[in-house]
């Protein structure tokens, strides 16, 4: 909303107070009330609600950090690549840390970061966050991860519990005002607000004062970044976003806390980071802050049931139920279905249903995840395949010859992931559904059995069937532990 009337007044979207005649009387000072949040944090705030959601996303962001050895092309140079960048391994120095699924610690805590930020977004299997179409845990459980393992026994379990869940508020926050608007600028909201959301995170575990983290914040603002020209050619760029921001992160602390001093109203200033990566014209700095530390925003987080682009989730999800009851009669085959058209909000059309030849029949496992048009195809012919899978069929003719025959429109009636899917049959049958909210949403939750069984998936073919087990108890009971006996096991 441009501006928001009640017993207060006016609030524009700058975020200035008004009075009755209009005249702007009050600056919301954004940067510093969200720095008064992180510097305030008490681990007294932690409800049972958030309490459960940490631990939903820390098993969930392990398993897809380490799912990553198995299914990330990217993973072995990217890894062969930051090795060689801080000089080879350091195994036995105090400040090494530990990259989940690669052994003993052996990198520096920025490049520990890196790489676990980068491996958890690696299939883009990672939680997102709607309002702000972002993935906010690879860059808060990468940085508090670190950050924990360098404080060693000074980090209590709940202060790492406390650090994941304020940079998960300060990050969805932030994406929630950059809005869907902030991709149409090229810009990926999971690295240019994740970094903020990183800087928190260790501001949390090393209890930085409200100044310092202003200064950092002010620092990361030169450093936020992530460009969404990925798109182009299904580069690896987007796999490394979040590592950037992890890195760039315990840089901009660094310099904060010696004293380096960074540009002060970073958020909400004139050449500031809203207005700098997002032209949405809604954005309220009053909504940004409002209810810091007693409204968790971040619990509208969701899990991912599928390998692919959140935006084509309830597609996916369509698609494989009618394949699933159709196949009852034998399976589906591309001579089968005459047309399929699916419609989509506006925002979503540029990610996934742009008509581009690198969607209707991409050659990649990053073009893949980001086309409706594949995404449909395979579902409909095989099934909704719930990890890597799909793109082991990439010169699959069946999913190809199915693409052609599907067409994207978009309707502003529907909103954030909502999907339409409308099939012709060859049989002269029609089939419609429209899904609001794809699975995994609070309004359509993935239970507590089907996000164990994810991550039993994607950890026992590093960990082993057994020891997988054994981190999903631990991380049941993470209060009864330390970060260091979570991390030993994680090796």
């Amino acid at each position: 909303m441009a501006a928001t009337n009640g017993a207060n007044g006016a609030n524009g979207a700058n975020g200035h107070h008004a009075n009755g005649n209009g005249t702007s009387i009050t600056p919301v000072p954004a940067t510093s009330l969200l720095a008064s949040f992180v510097a305030t944090a008490s681990p007294s705030q932690l409800t049972p609600a958030l309490r459960l959601k940490v631990k939903e996303v820390l098993l969930d962001y392990i398993g897809v950090t380490v799912g990553a050895h198995q299914h990330a092309k990217s993973t072995a140079p990217i890894y062969e690549a930051i090795l060689a960048l801080q000089g080879g391994p350091v195994p036995n120095a105090p400040s090494a840390c530990t990259v989940l699924g690669m052994g003993a610690p052996h990198f520096l805590p920025q490049y520990a970061g890196l790489m676990n930020a980068t491996l958890g977004h690696s299939m883009d299997f990672d939680d997102t966050y709607a309002p702000g179409t972002l993935h906010a845990g690879v860059t808060a459980i990468s940085a508090s991860l670190a950050q924990a393992e360098l404080l060693g026994e000074n980090a209590s379990t709940d202060l790492f519990i406390l650090a994941v869940a304020v940079s998960y508020e300060i990050t969805c926050r932030l994406g929630r005002e950059l809005g869907y608007e902030a991709y149409s600028r090229g810009m990926h909201n999971t690295s240019t607000a994740g970094v903020f959301g990183a800087v928190a995170a260790i501001a949390v575990l090393r209890g930085l004062s409200k100044e310092t983290i202003e200064m950092a914040w002010g620092l990361a603002g030169s450093k936020a970044a992530g460009s969404m020209q990925y798109l182009d050619n299904g580069s690896w760029n987007k796999r490394l976003h979040p590592g950037f921001a992890v890195h760039d992160a315990f840089m901009c602390i660094n310099l904060a806390v010696a004293g380096v001093i960074g540009a002060s109203r970073i958020i909400e200033g004139k050449m500031g980071f809203l207005h700098a990566y997002s032209p949405n014209p809604d954005k309220d700095l009053h909504r940004l802050t409002a209810g810091l530390g007693t409204e968790w925003e971040f619990l509208r987080s969701s899990l991912k049931p599928f390998s692919a682009c959140r935006m084509t989730h309830a597609f996916i999800e369509i698609a494989g139920d009618m394949q699933s009851a159709r196949s009852k009669a034998g399976r589906v085959k591309p001579d089968d279905i005459k047309e399929v058209r699916l419609t989509m909000s506006p925002s979503n059309f540029l990610l996934v249903g742009d008509p581009t030849p690198n969607k209707i029949h991409p050659t990649n496992a990053i073009d893949a995840q980001f086309s409706a048009y594949y995404q449909v195809a395979n579902a409909l012919i095989y099934g909704a395949d719930t990890g890597m899978e799909a793109y082991q069929k990439l010169d699959d003719a069946e999913i190809a010859a199915v693409s052609e025959k599907i067409s994207v429109s978009t309707d502003s009636s529907i909103t954030a992931f909502g999907a339409r899917l409308h099939i012709s049959w060859a049989d002269g049958s029609n089939e419609k559904k429209d899904q609001p909210f794809p699975l995994g949403e609070e309004q359509h939750p993935y239970t507590k059995d089907r996000v164990e069984a994810k991550f039993r998936s994607l950890a026992a073919p590093v960990y082993g069937d057994e020891k997988s087990k054994w981190i999903v108890d631990m991380v049941d009971r993470l209060e009864d532990l330390t970060v260091a006996e979570l991390l030993q096991e994680l090796q």
